[in-house]
This record gives C-alpha cells, structure tokens and sequence, in this order.
C-alpha cells in the first residue's frame, strides 16, 4: 500500500474526528443467578462500535458526547437488552443485568454459541491490543502471555510453546476449525505464518487437553479468530485503517479493513501489507531479519431469516525474501490461499437450539533457497513444497440432561509434495539432484465428539469427548546418491490409528467473586507429517539429520489443572493456576548406527529416528493479578514457570566430529522450555482516558536446567524495561508511540535458535521507537 496515499487519507479523516469522549465501565450479570456473563457483545448503537465483557463480565466502551449513548447487549443465552446512558448514569460503574432465556429458542438469531463452562486456563488477545503493538508476527504476539513462549528462527514464523509443549502437540486453527499445513519442514512457515495481523479479532490460547470439541486436543490449543461479515438493521458502511512504522528493525505495516451491509446482506474486505528490514542488536551488531509480506482478504454474508446465515469468505497472502539465518535456507516466497465456507441455523424444534456447518480448504506453495548462505558458490539449493488442508466440521447444540449438548464430527485432510534441487556451481556439466521431501504424503483424521455442560448456581460442569480415526501414507520414503544408489528407502508407510480422549472440568463458585477450577483431561494425537514422513533433513533442535518414522504411536497427555480466581470491583483480579502433565509413548528420536545410515547433510553428526518413548512429564504455574480497574492508575503482575523431564534419556559423546560412545541420563530435562518469567506494568489513564502512558518491565531468569542428551546451552537472564504512550482523540482516532528495550540490552530468548555454521545466538533488538496511527469510521 502506498505510504502517501495511506497518510493522506488519514489526515482527511483527522478533520471529522472532533467529538470528546467518555469511558464507559461496567459489568453484565445474570439477572436470576447474579453471577457475571462473559462473552457479551456491547454495541453503541449509533455507531456500531462495540466490545466484548472479559470471562468475569467486565467490560469497556468509549462514547461520544453527542452520541443519544444507546448501548445494545447482546448474548446467545440471554434476551437483547438495551441501556440508554442518561446525564446521571454515564459516569458511573454501570451494572447490567440480562435475563437468560427460556429454552423456547424458537425467536433467537443465533450469532455465536451458546456454551462458556469453561474450567480450564485461557488467555485472550482482543484486536485493541493487536493493533497498538508494533509486532507483526502473530508467534510473536502469543509468546508475550504468561507460559507461552516461541521458537524463533527467523524475522517471521516464530512457533508458540505452551507449558513446554511444541510443533504438533500445539494445535492452531482459525475460526471454526480452518487449518493451514505450512511447507516448510523446518517449520519457518507455522499456521500463525500465513496470518495477517490486521486481520484478527480474537485470539484465545486454552492451555491442557481439554477443549475437545475443536479438535485433537493435546498440550494447547490457539484460536485465532478473524473479522467476519457483520449484518445491521439498516445498510451501513465502516472504514478502518492503520498505518505503523518503527526504527530500528527499520520498516513499516498498513492496513484497510472496510465492511457493511444490511439486516440481509454484509460483507468485508481487507488489504494489508508489512516490509521490515534489519535490525541491530544491544552491541550494535546486525542481525539478518528482513521480511515483505501482504495480504488480501474478501468475504459475504446472507441472512436468509432470523434463524439461518451463510458466509463465505477468501484470503490469499503472499510473502517474500525472509530471512532465516538460523536455517539452512531462507524463504524466497511463500504463497497462501484459504477459503471457508460457514452456515448458522437454529429454529429446527424446541429441543436443537443451533446447527453449525463449516467447511475449508488452504493451499500454500512454498519455496525456500540457500542463494544468501556462504556456500551457496558451490552447491545451490531450492526446495519446492505444496501443502493443503482440506476439512469440515458439523455442529449441533441441544437441550439436555438437564443442561445443554454439543455433539458433532470433523474432518481434516493433509497433503504434502515437494522436492529439494542441487545444483553444482563448480561443476555445470552435471545434471542438477533432485531429492524428496515429502513424497506424496497424506494423513487424514475422521473425529466425533460429544460436550456437555451444565450451570449452577454453586456450580458449572463440562465432560468431554472424542474418538478419532487417523490414518496416514506417503509414497517411497527414498535418498538416491548421486549415481543414483539408494541411501535410504522405506516403502511401508501406512498406518492407521483409532484414538480415544476424554475431559471433564468443573467450576465451584465459592462466592460471587471466587471461583476454584478443577480440570482432568486425556488428549491423544497421532505423529505429524515430519515425525512420520521426513526424509533426512536437520528438522531439529540438536544438529542431527531425521529420519521420519510412519510407525510411531500416538502420543497420549493425561493432565491436570487447578486454578483459583478473584475478582473484586474493590481490590482487583487474582488469578493462580498449577498443572501436572505426564504424557506416555512420549515422541522422541534415538541414534541410527552410521553402519546403517550416514547424514546426508554437511555438519551434523549423525542420523536420529522418530521413536516413541516412555513417558516424560511437565508440572508448572501462571499467576497474574491486576488492581481494580475504577481506579485512574493499574497495576499488573504476572508469573510463569514449567518444568519438562524425561524420565529416561540417552545423551550421545562426540569427538572431531563423530558420535564414538553413549550415556543414559536418568531425569533429563526436556530440550526448548522457557525459563521462570515475570512481568510488572503500569498505566495511568489521564484528561478522562485519552492520554494512556504506561511502562512494563520483563524479568526472565537464566535458564540453566538444560537437556544433556540434546546437548542443550543454558542462557543468561535478562530484564527489559518498556514504554507506551496512547492518545484516544476519540472514539474514531487512535495514536500510539512506543519504546521497547529502553535500556538497550544486549539479550535472546531461551528458545531462539542459533546462527548457522556458528555457536552465536539470535540476538533480539536493541532499542526501537515505534508509533501507530489508527482511524475507525
């Protein structure tokens, strides 16, 4: 998008955006049980902006002083209500109080689903943070919350870790369940990769294996949730644009989001685009992180009554020249496209009360070179890779049991193809080699479940459950030479699993401020198209060549989680979670005698296999507390820590190169868990909430406890202090300015890899100012 253009437009809008405005606080209550409702949709009416109450009912909204101030709310479970804002009321903490519905349903629009029994820990991004950050990668953005980290490689496609757990055993999706497969075997291309910022609403991260209704649920599950089309009474158009810019890791992110419609029709399109450059770290050196991505994003709405909607919705993004120092290549481009097709309905009988139906399908072409690596004026090397996922989810909410029943199925179709190409420089009278990998794989998992939930007035039940079928092929796992002698080949690449998860949680309401969460779950997935399917590449964190294994068993998370919450309008929000996991037939890799199978790859020291292990296990916390927001200033804490052991491991001695003995290591700390972090910020809202300036320090311990048999380094702490200043001219205008990593430390994250061909770190930023400009119209 053109700057000009962009700041042009911008400064226009600048000239209608005059009115004063004022915060709107309060929370929602159920009228008959008086306990809070979350997930309630509050709308200005005159405007159409609108918020949504936190998982304690609380919620905020400015307005303009010339607005008739009518704010609609709005909950699948509850009847509409409307408040009117008088002169005496609209400064004051409001509360509101919904009555549920009878379970005649017969007259409810059904916009979302009606279920919130959620016992487990959540931590939720809504789009006012997204678009007030300067980070435009969405890994990135998960791993700021409490327990969650990422995987970082290059300048995009930073992998999110919860509580330990990584790659597959983290599920990401959007939506109702639209998965994106990236290409990359090195993962330098995650789910979260292919996803504009600009184009998210909602991201929630529900930690354990508990949410089984959206999946194989194993050690987490993120949701990144998009805008969608959006109806109104009457036709009405909206505008949103934001334009970003920093120095340092020097570049630039814009976007255009416009939508509307009526009480029939709606639809929305959105353009955005990102290009940075390098950046230096604390000791001045650079660091290689240049990246250029867009994005285009178009969907349609029809309401065909009250009760039944259609959307049909369209995303292509396309990214290039990104680097990935810390890999063999980088990414020359990468090209994706997703299309979702959803239909809501309700009304069938007095016992159904809504019928989701969703269907996907994503297509990524991906392709990676080593042109920008030092050794690339011998060998040139290009790999190619296709990847689709193709699915569908069926979804029927009914009364029951006293309570209400999700039941439904959902299907999901992986392929993968790709080749890697080498072509000698030095000698241009041989022909190129040719090498897979992946060779035609494909898995495909068939799942049904079942929820049911039931609320209380002293307490909120939800059991779970899912049975999955899960089968899995690839044509000839095969490496020529290159005279064309096989160094591999494996042709028995079928298998075919049934697995069986289950999950139950409840909520005991202690009092109306307190609540104590008991969760137990078992999650069970099958091995992914890397474990079962990779030919030979250095896939992993230690510098060894995988070798996929189409034969590995589904690994299995028993878990548990307790947690306890207060939240008080007087002394504030406290929040504390432990969880214990033991996970069996752990996925792990051993050592294939170099008798049997040498690397393929210059530099690694040898060949590990996919195999199952016995068990291993992860335990940790999350504490966060914030003081209660009536007051002008806040105050937030948080604390987070895990812990991951293998009970059993072997550590592999190398000398000049060469792997000459092993050693088994009894408790060996799992390879890639963040070390203990905390966090303290503070804000103070000042001129009646439009000059916001706020400072939060990160303190992150060394960590030290390290894994011997992947030749795990520790790392240094670190602490980091930064600034932001956000100015709301009014409902329509938006501006903020930042400083990270004021004091300019020379730091990296525990799980950022390191350089190739060298034992240096991937250092982080040094200081940056950053400012963002948003306009909604």
């Amino acid at each position: 998008m053109n700057r000009i253009t962009l700041l042009a437009l911008l400064i226009s809008f600048v000239s209608i955006a005059n009115n004063q405005t004022l915060t709107v606080k309060g929370q929602v209550k159920n009228k008959l049980t008086g306990y809070s409702v979350p997930e309630v949709s509050i709308i200005i009416k005159s405007t159409g902006v609108q918020t949504i109450s936190d998982e304690n009912g609380f919620f905020e909204i400015s307005v303009l002083n010339s607005d008739k101030s009518v704010l609609v709310f709005n909950h699948i479970g509850f009847s509409d209500l409307e408040v009117e804002l008088s002169e005496l009321n609209r400064d004051e903490f409001l509360i509101v109080q919904m009555t549920p519905l009878s379970q005649d349903l017969s007259e409810i629009e059904i916009l979302g689903e009606r279920n919130n029994v959620r016992p487990y820990v959540i931590e939720n991004i809504d789009s006012k943070q997204l678009k007030s950050t300067n980070l435009s990668d969405l890994g990135a953005i998960i791993s700021q919350e409490p327990n969650v980290g990422g995987i970082k490689k290059g300048a995009t496609g930073i992998d999110p870790v919860v509580r330990g757990f990584k790659y597959s055993q983290v599920m990401v999706q959007l939506n109702n369940g639209t998965r994106i497969e990236g290409g990359c075997p090195n993962r330098m291309d995650p789910t979260a990769a292919h996803v504009n910022v600009n184009e998210i609403s909602d991201i929630s991260i529900i930690k354990g294996p508990f949410a089984l209704k959206y999946g194989t649920s194993f050690g987490g599950l993120i949701i990144l949730e998009t805008f969608k089309p959006s109806f109104y009474n009457k036709f009405e158009n909206h505008i949103s644009l934001m334009a970003g810019g920093q120095t340092n890791h020097e570049g630039f992110r814009s976007g255009l989001r416009i939508n509307g419609g009526d009480s029939k029709f709606s639809y929305t399109f959105s353009a955005a685009g990102n290009k940075y450059g390098d950046y230096k770290a604390g000791n001045g050196d650079i660091i290689n992180s240049a990246s250029e991505s867009n994005n285009v994003k178009g969907g349609i709405g029809f309401r065909i009554n009250k009760k039944n909607t259609i959307t049909i919705e369209a995303d292509k993004s396309w990214a290039k020249n990104i680097d990935f120092p810390t890999l063999p290549m980088d990414e020359r481009s990468d090209n994706t496209r997703v299309y979702e097709l959803n239909y809501s309905g309700s009304g069938f009988n007095n016992r159904i009360d809504n019928v989701k139906v969703s269907a996907y399908h994503s297509d990524v072409e991906h392709e990676m070179d080593n042109k920008n690596r030092p050794f690339s004026d011998t060998v040139v090397a290009i790999s190619k890779i296709s990847a689709t996922n193709t699915g569908g989810k069926l979804a029927v909410n009914f009364s029951g049991l006293k309570g209400t029943i999700e039941a439904g199925t959902n299907f999901e179709h992986i392929y993968k193809d790709g080749n890697r190409y080498k072509y000698l420089i030095a000698q241009p009278g041989l022909p190129s080699l040719t090498e897979n990998l992946w060779n035609d794989a494909r898995i495909d998992n068939l799942g049904v479940y079942a929820e049911y939930q039931k609320t209380g007035i002293k307490t909120d039940w939800v059991i779970a459950f899912r049975t999955d079928f899960n089968s899995a092929t690839s044509g000839p796992m095969l490496r020529l030479k290159k005279n064309g002698n096989v160094v591999y080949e494996n042709t028995d690449t079928d298998s075919r699993y049934f697995n069986f998860s289950v999950s139950g949680g409840i909520i005991w309401k202690l009092n109306e401020k307190s609540n104590l969460n008991i969760s137990l779950g078992k999650g069970t997935r099958s091995p992914d198209m890397t474990e079962r399917f990779i030919i030979l590449l250095p896939v992993g964190y230690d510098p060894y060549d995988y070798l996929g294994n189409p034969k590995l068993k589904p690994e299995t998370n028993y878990e548990l989680d307790l947690s306890f919450k207060r939240n008080c309008y007087r002394s504030g929000r406290f929040e504390f979670s432990v969880f214990f996991s033991y996970v069996s037939d752990y996925i792990s890799a051993v050592l294939v005698p170099p008798s049997v199978l040498k690397p393929q790859t210059k530099g690694v020291l040898g060949v590990k296999n996919f195999i199952n292990i016995n068990n291993a296990y992860f335990t940790g916390y999350e504490f966060k507390y914030t003081t209660p927001d009536r007051n002008n200033w806040q105050l937030m804490l948080s604390s987070a820590y895990t812990m991951g052991t293998n009970l059993s491991a072997i550590k592999y001695i190398y000398e000049d190169g060469e792997v000459i003995d092993e050693a088994e290591i009894k408790n060996d700390p799992l390879p890639e868990i963040p070390p203990l972090e905390g966090s303290i910020g503070f804000r103070y809202k000042m001129f009646n909430n439009k000059l916001i300036p706020a400072i939060s320090i990160r303190l992150v311990s060394g960590q030290n406890r390290i894994s011997e048999a992947y030749n795990e380094q520790s790392t240094p702490g670190f602490a980091l202090c930064n600034f932001k200043l956000e100015y709301r001219y009014n409902n329509n205008l938006n501006v903020n300015f930042g400083i990270n990593n004021i004091f300019d430390n020379l730091y990296y994250e525990h799980l950022n890899r390191r350089i190739t061909g060298t034992r240096s770190p991937y250092y982080e930023p040094g200081r940056l100012f950053y400012t963002n400009l948003i306009v909604n119209l």
